[in-house]
Protein backbone atom coordinates (compact mmCIF):
# COMPACT_ATOMS: atom_id res chain seq x y z
CA UNK A 1 0.00 0.00 0.00
CA UNK A 2 1.14 3.37 -1.02
CA UNK A 3 0.51 5.61 1.53
CA UNK A 4 0.18 9.50 1.98
CA UNK A 5 1.32 10.09 5.72
CA UNK A 6 -1.76 11.86 6.70
CA UNK A 7 -1.63 8.81 9.71
CA UNK A 8 -0.94 11.35 12.50
CA UNK A 9 -2.88 14.98 10.96
CA UNK A 10 -6.32 12.39 11.18
CA UNK A 11 -5.46 10.05 14.12
CA UNK A 12 -2.86 11.77 16.35
CA UNK A 13 -3.77 14.46 18.66
CA UNK A 14 -6.59 13.24 20.82
CA UNK A 15 -8.56 12.80 17.52
CA UNK A 16 -11.54 10.38 17.87
CA UNK A 17 -13.33 8.20 15.08
CA UNK A 18 -16.17 5.68 15.20
CA UNK A 19 -17.59 2.87 12.28
CA UNK A 20 -20.73 4.66 11.29
CA UNK A 21 -22.83 1.44 11.40
CA UNK A 22 -25.46 3.56 11.30
CA UNK A 23 -25.13 3.57 7.74
CA UNK A 24 -26.74 0.54 6.08
CA UNK A 25 -28.31 0.57 2.28
CA UNK A 26 -27.18 0.72 -0.82
CA UNK A 27 -26.52 4.24 -3.28
CA UNK A 28 -26.15 4.78 -6.31
CA UNK A 29 -24.16 8.00 -7.49
CA UNK A 30 -22.41 9.09 -11.13
CA UNK A 31 -19.01 11.05 -10.54
CA UNK A 32 -19.55 13.50 -13.80
CA UNK A 33 -21.34 13.33 -17.11
CA UNK A 34 -20.35 10.22 -19.12
CA UNK A 35 -19.40 7.95 -16.62
CA UNK A 36 -22.07 4.92 -15.81
CA UNK A 37 -23.97 4.86 -12.21
CA UNK A 38 -21.98 3.13 -9.21
CA UNK A 39 -23.39 1.41 -6.82
CA UNK A 40 -22.61 1.86 -3.17
CA UNK A 41 -23.17 -1.12 -0.78
CA UNK A 42 -23.09 0.01 2.62
CA UNK A 43 -23.83 -2.60 5.94
CA UNK A 44 -23.20 -1.16 8.95
CA UNK A 45 -20.44 0.89 8.18
CA UNK A 46 -18.80 -1.44 5.89
CA UNK A 47 -19.05 -0.89 2.32
CA UNK A 48 -18.73 -1.89 -0.79
CA UNK A 49 -18.25 0.02 -4.43
CA UNK A 50 -19.02 -1.95 -7.84
CA UNK A 51 -17.37 -1.67 -10.38
CA UNK A 52 -16.33 0.21 -12.27
CA UNK A 53 -16.31 2.45 -9.41
CA UNK A 54 -13.58 2.30 -6.27
CA UNK A 55 -12.80 4.88 -4.37
CA UNK A 56 -9.62 6.96 -2.83
CA UNK A 57 -8.73 6.99 0.54
CA UNK A 58 -7.12 10.05 2.14
CA UNK A 59 -4.03 7.31 3.58
CA UNK A 60 -3.49 5.54 0.43
CA UNK A 61 -2.23 6.62 -3.09
CA UNK A 62 -4.41 3.22 -4.20
CA UNK A 63 -7.99 3.05 -5.01
CA UNK A 64 -10.23 0.17 -3.32
CA UNK A 65 -13.53 -1.31 -3.37
CA UNK A 66 -14.61 -2.48 0.54
CA UNK A 67 -14.03 -0.12 3.10
CA UNK A 68 -15.11 1.29 6.37
CA UNK A 69 -17.03 4.62 6.69
CA UNK A 70 -15.94 6.52 9.93
CA UNK A 71 -17.19 9.49 11.95
CA UNK A 72 -15.15 11.48 13.77
CA UNK A 73 -16.47 12.36 17.35
CA UNK A 74 -15.72 14.86 20.28
CA UNK A 75 -13.01 13.16 22.47
CA UNK A 76 -15.17 11.24 25.16
CA UNK A 77 -17.47 9.64 21.96
CA UNK A 78 -20.75 11.63 23.08
CA UNK A 79 -21.13 13.60 20.06
CA UNK A 80 -20.40 13.34 16.47
CA UNK A 81 -18.69 16.22 14.88
CA UNK A 82 -20.64 17.43 11.60
CA UNK A 83 -19.37 16.49 7.74
CA UNK A 84 -16.76 14.66 9.46
CA UNK A 85 -17.23 11.16 7.70
CA UNK A 86 -13.55 9.63 6.51
CA UNK A 87 -13.43 6.42 3.96
CA UNK A 88 -10.65 4.18 4.54
CA UNK A 89 -10.37 0.46 4.17
CA UNK A 90 -10.09 -2.18 7.15
CA UNK A 91 -6.66 -2.75 7.64
CA UNK A 92 -6.65 1.40 8.22
CA UNK A 93 -9.32 0.56 10.87
CA UNK A 94 -6.80 -1.32 12.58
CA UNK A 95 -3.86 0.52 12.59
CA UNK A 96 -5.66 3.12 14.03
CA UNK A 97 -6.99 1.27 16.73
CA UNK A 98 -3.76 0.20 17.65
CA UNK A 99 -1.41 2.42 17.08
CA UNK A 100 -3.41 5.66 17.86
CA UNK A 101 -6.44 4.36 20.23
CA UNK A 102 -8.36 6.86 17.81
CA UNK A 103 -11.00 4.18 16.44
CA UNK A 104 -14.21 3.14 19.35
Amino acid sequence: MSTTNRWEELFGGGRRWRVAEEVTGTHVTRARRGVPAVTITFDRGNFTVAAPGAYRSPLSTNRGRNGVLLQETDVTGSADIPGSRLAVGAPAVSKAREQYGAVW
